[in-house]
């Protein structure tokens, strides 16, 4: 039982590290099939969270499809 909650839990740990990648603009925009001015446009528009360091401006993969989930019309 215990290993069984053991393994569980490392799959979803590898789950969770793939959703809260960091990605840059340019590797966000083929993810979404969108070009790199549609995510600075949708950043300005607030319909991407992003985290900004300084210059450098990254987005947590798990973030944006939660956020993009909400506006789903059905």
């Amino acid at each position: 039982m215990r290993r069984n909650m053991q393994d569980s839990c490392s799959k979803n740990a590898v789950f969770d590290a793939a959703s809260d990648a960091l990605l840059t603009k340019r590797e966000l925009a083929p993810k979404l099939k969108r070009s790199v001015r549609t995510v600075d446009c949708w950043m300005r528009q607030g319909k991407l969270p992003y985290i900004k360091l300084n210059k450098t401006v990254l987005f947590r993969w798990g973030d944006v499809l939660e956020k993009l989930a909400s506006f789903r019309v059905n």
